[in-house]
């Protein structure tokens, strides 16, 4: 077996076993301020907890690309998996609003066990074929948060969401030996390059095609994040009226999402490999705003959940595609760097559409969000308008590090 497809299979196994445990407790963070006694603003509160782990994860980004680029993604992946597992630990000892709030802005400090993987994927896979890696290494976060609401969701009525907390942490510790173990890199990293975060950034955004596809995928992270801190107060909303468990159904209708883009990815990855990548995202950008509109009208949690599996079947267009074009438009030796910029601006995005999100159900209702959600991704549809996605040969960039 060739190298680059033991490295894909490892760490799409390593991206499972993350994706689990970040998404264990992630869709019940309402739940787990409401079990550490707040009772007031728990929309806005929600939101803002969410949101501010993609703070700090977006300033520290391209640090953390620049090391990846320097010293190899492997280290990254590590110090990441062990940051984060111990974070969860000591988030199940909060007291307060104020102590989760917190973790989840330290939380954002240890970022980038996936992006690391997608990277290492990136930079060890033969060009002919990294369209359908990436599409597959997409699939194994997305199967990862498939199980891991699920599991969360059941593991949480049984043990409890602070308990919960700390078995995603001794999960998130499983997964990285899993990825030491069991993989090798090539392309460890260039020594001679030098870390220019702000000089990179602003080299980055000389040239169109990548500052188009920050923005982009800046917005399209809004769009789809603005709904999650209220998602589960309407799953719960209708699970209770449907006399299911809250708890239960929040995972299961967060999984149905992670389930039909682990479906789509692959598919998406190839299709745009062979009819380009602007026409795939395009498809799957149309399909979600449609989605988001239908999901307003839900009058049951059946339905709720068809929508948002349809939803996540077609969304899975725009990852895969996303990440390759900025892989093909840049050296080697620049793409951890262009990937953790990317995965800056989206993260920027995701920060600010759970507090958007929460502020705007706070005011106008639930089902106001989802309209929202649809107006974004129509946004991105006319960004990508305006950009040439057919990349002939990478650009020049990061070429002189002097």
């Amino acid at each position: 077996m060739p190298l680059w497809k033991r490295n894909l299979i490892v760490l799409w196994l390593g991206c499972v076993i993350g994706g689990i445990a970040f998404s264990l407790v992630s869709p019940f963070l309402p739940m787990l301020l409401q079990e550490v006694g707040t009772t007031e603003n728990i929309e806005f509160l929600s939101g803002l907890a969410f949101g501010v782990t993609f703070i700090t994860s977006a300033i520290m980004g391209p640090v953390w690309g620049t090391l990846a680029d320097k010293y190899g993604r492997k280290p990254q992946i590590m110090r990441a998996g062990l940051g984060i597992g111990l974070v969860y630990i000591l988030m199940a000892f909060s007291q307060n609003a104020t102590h989760i709030i917190l973790a989840r802005l330290l939380l954002g400090v240890f970022n980038g066990f996936i992006p690391s993987a997608i990277a290492m994927v990136a930079t060890n896979t033969p060009e002919e074929e990294l369209g359908g890696a990436l599409g597959i290494i997409n699939t194994g976060y997305s199967f990862g948060a498939i199980a891991g609401p699920m599991v969360g969701g059941y593991m949480s009525h049984f043990f409890g969401l602070k308990q919960t907390l700390v078995i995603a942490g001794f999960v998130l510790f499983f997964a990285t030996i899993v990825i030491i173990l069991g993989t090798k890199e090539i392309n460890k990293g260039d020594r001679a390059i030098k870390v220019k975060i702000v000089s990179d950034i602003k080299e980055s955004f000389s040239y169109k095609l990548l500052a188009m596809m920050f923005i982009v995928m800046m917005i399209y992270n809004l769009s789809l994040m603005i709904v999650q801190p209220i998602l589960p107060l309407m799953v719960q909303k209708l699970a209770l009226g449907g006399n299911s468990d809250p708890a239960v159904m929040t995972g299961l209708i967060f999984s149905l999402a992670g389930f039909a883009t682990v479906l789509g990815a692959p598919f998406w990855g190839r299709y745009g490999q062979k009819h380009g990548y602007k026409k795939s995202m395009s498809i799957g950008i149309i399909a979600g705003a449609i989605a988001s509109i239908a999901i307003i009208f839900s009058f049951n949690i059946y339905y709720l959940g068809a929508v948002r599996f349809v939803f996540g079947l077609f969304l899975a267009a725009v990852g895969p595609s996303a990440t390759a074009v900025l892989s093909k438009a840049v050296p080697h030796n620049f793409r951890s760097r262009a990937l953790s910029i990317n995965a800056s601006f989206s993260q920027l995005g995701a920060a600010i559409g759970p507090v958007l999100g929460g502020a705007i159900a706070g005011i106008w209702g639930l089902n106001v969000v989802f309209g929202f959600t649809a107006v974004g991704l129509l946004v991105v549809l006319f960004w990508l308008r305006g950009i040439n996605l057919n990349i002939k040969e990478a650009l020049p960039i990061g070429v002189s590090q002097d």
